[in-house]
């Protein structure tokens, strides 16, 4: 009887408590760039780990990408979903044109499409503050966390301030899914920058740089500057919209505006930089232990024996390559066929001619469990973060192959922690490519450090998700103002100390022209005496 009740009030306690939870549990605005790829799904593990917090989640996508709210995988989640002022088709157009159709093109094509996208975005953002049932909906969320690839959640929560008076501060968490970071957007959220060693976003450069790249990476940084004050003016309605000054409006300014800056990325595969609090890197949001596979794909990855497989996917918008690229289809299907692996090829599209026997081609890959498998030899991919991490997660050796936006930078920090070899998208030959699986495979020393890497991955207190919830929990009950430096209240003058060097260096101009004053007026007086000897003397010969 006493163990009944016992277990009843054990029971009630617990109810109570997931009672508790609920009741004081935060409303969160997430904004993961549209619901697209792999944006939506590093946001979306964030978002489970602020659900087992208590803490309810409204994810905010576009109707391009409205198949997520149906998916049972993501039912815990509340979505808001909005309209475009044109096609739906469009938009997905684009954004397939981008990564893609685009994606073996040069920087130049992609950056004019980039252009393209921000257009869209100002134009999404403003049907979304113009939508009074939709803001209505949220007027009492609690805190908002936003993709740095989106930027509209900054202008949701002017919005929202600006409603009140200012008397209703809305914290708000930037969280960015990308590798690397535009170099000006690390310097305006207050963390250090040096160009010296800093690579600057999409250069792919190293730490380590030649005085050639060192000069390429500041003019890469003042282009960004450049393209930033261009953009900027496209921003002017939106600034109206929230009740703000839309002249002195700079688009990259305004990520200083985060409470907390959400990195993933982990410095067991970074570049070592300094950062200042209000900075947290929570690398590897989409890292987990590996599930069970199919039976179906698990019979084909243990038919491999004892050589293992080949992981070799692009990305999801580049996996109807069959139509846009049949030549590049037709090159790794030769190089595929000289292998000795099995091969898992990530195609959309079969072309009409039969693959080799020893690749299996699915539109769809579960990549974190397929790189936790323990017969997967090495990961070929196009360079994403989210596969970057989750290769390190599980310490795969990696071929990459460089796309687009942050993939070549992260190419470069596979290459310089000796996980893997880049290749060239413009260069691209069946030899150049068997060549380097075969190194990457047949050399120890890849596996070797990718394992190492794995090791001091695992060696965290936190899992990324779990970090990331808790500092986004943090921001809503704390604010981050005691997290980020003033440098922000500081002119361009005042931050490079141009006035205090120019002092510094008056001081020791008006010193030294103080001495040579002092010198010349000594030996005017030394000369002065020595003239009447000479004189005296020369009268008295």
């Amino acid at each position: 009887m006493a163990s009944t009740r016992c277990v009843a009030l054990t029971s009630f306690i617990f109810i109570l408590l997931g009672c508790c939870s609920c009741t004081f549990g935060f409303n969160i605005l997430m904004s993961s760039y549209y619901g697209m790829g792999s944006h939506f799904f590093a946001g979306s593990k964030v978002a489970e780990s602020l659900l087992k917090k208590g803490h309810n989640v409204t994810f905010l996508i576009s109707e391009a990408f409205s198949h997520r709210a149906e998916d049972p995988a993501y039912s815990n989640f509340s979505f808001q979903i909005f309209k475009h002022s044109v096609p739906k088709e469009e938009i997905v157009d684009v954004f397939s044109n981008l990564i893609g159709q685009h994606a073996f093109e040069s920087s130049q094509v992609q950056l004019k499409t980039g252009l393209k996208i921000v257009e869209h975005n100002i134009n999404d953002c403003l049907s979304i503050l113009r939508d009074k049932a939709f803001m209505g909906n949220i007027e009492g969320i609690d805190g908002i966390v936003v993709d740095t690839a989106w930027n509209c959640g900054y202008f949701i929560r002017d919005f929202l301030e600006m409603k009140t008076n200012k008397s209703r501060k809305v914290p708000l968490v930037a969280m960015t899914p990308a590798a690397n970071l535009i170099g000006s957007i690390l310097e305006d959220i207050s963390s250090t920058l040096n160009r010296a060693y800093q690579p600057e976003f999409g250069t792919g450069y190293t730490n380590r740089m030649t005085f050639l790249q060192r000069t390429m990476n500041v003019l890469e940084h003042w282009k960004w500057r450049f393209v930033s004050k261009t953009v900027s003016s496209w921003f002017c309605e939106i600034q109206k919209e929230t009740g703000q000054n839309c002249h002195d409006f700079d688009v990259l300014e305004m990520y200083a505006k985060a409470d907390i800056f959400l990195f993933n990325t982990h410095f067991a595969v970074d570049f070592p930089r300094a950062l200042t609090p209000n900075v947290v890197l929570v690398g590897g949001l989409t890292c987990r232990p590996a599930s069970p596979l199919t039976q179906e794909l698990e019979d084909f990855v243990q038919s491999s024996g004892d050589h293992g497989v080949i992981i070799f996917t692009l990305g999801t918008y580049s996996t109807s390559i069959t139509t846009i690229r049949p030549e590049l289809v037709t090159m790794f299907a030769e190089v595929f066929r000289r292998l000795p692996q099995k091969v898992i090829w990530q195609l959309k599209e079969l072309p009409e001619w039969e693959l080799p026997s020893n690749v299996k081609a699915m539109p769809w890959l579960p990549q974190n469990d397929l790189l936790g498998h323990p017969k997967t030899r090495m990961l070929m991919y196009q360079g994403g973060n989210n596969g970057f991490q989750e290769a390190s997660y599980h310490g795969v050796p990696i071929v990459v192959i460089p796309l687009h936006s942050d993939q070549p930078d992260v190419a470069a920090r596979i290459e310089v922690r000796g996980m893997g070899k880049r290749l060239d998208k413009m260069s691209l030959s069946a030899d150049v490519i068997y060549e380097t699986i075969e190194e990457v495979i047949g050399n120890p020393s890849y596996t070797k450090t990718a394992k190492e890497v794995s090791a001091i991955y695992r060696n965290e207190p936190m899992s990324g998700p779990d970090k990331a919830a808790f500092w986004i929990e943090h921001a809503i009950k704390f604010g981050g103002a005691n997290m980020r430096p003033p440098v922000n209240e500081l002119n361009f003058v005042q931050y490079n100390l141009l006035d205090v060097y120019t002092f510094l260096i008056g001081i020791v101009i008006a010193f030294v022209l103080v001495v040579l004053y002092v010198f010349w007026f000594c030996l005017s007086i030394c000369i002065n005496l020595v003239r009447p000897g000479k004189s005296t003397k020369s009268k008295a010969d």
